[in-house]
């Protein structure tokens, strides 16, 4: 989890130039609503890999799949509210909810990766 803070702050400090450079300032408000709709997303999607984490390793694959289902539907519903919501530029939102999604899906399945090696290891 503060993995995926640490590269949620890394996105916003990359993205900040290039979206203010073509978006203006009035764009960032989108760059941090949709780093941070990505970030909740993520965080809600670890939790049901993490309740599995305990049990057996043949059922790690149906946590994993739970919190991708878990992650999509709470970001997709945030970004929702956000977007209809608020007067947030829309395009630099949706943009940035889809590049941040992207990252920090790659992040966690990096660390996923790394959680079932081990749990194959005790196994």
């Amino acid at each position: 989890m503060l993995t995926a803070l640490a590269v949620a702050a890394a996105l916003v400090a990359l993205g900040y130039w290039p979206t203010v450079r073509v978006g203006g300032t009035g764009a960032v408000g989108g760059l941090l609503a949709g780093v941070a709709v990505a970030l909740v997303g993520a965080w809600a999607g670890s939790l049901p890999t993490i309740l599995y984490s305990s049990r057996p390793p043949q059922q790690h694959a149906t946590g994993i799949l739970l919190g991708l289902g878990v992650r999509f539907g709470v970001t997709v519903a945030l970004m929702l509210v956000v977007w209809l919501g608020s007067g947030l530029p829309r395009r630099p939102l949706l943009l940035w909810v889809g590049i941040a999604q992207l990252v920090l899906l790659l992040v966690d399945v990096l660390g996923l990766v790394a959680l079932l090696k081990r749990a194959t290891r005790k196994a």
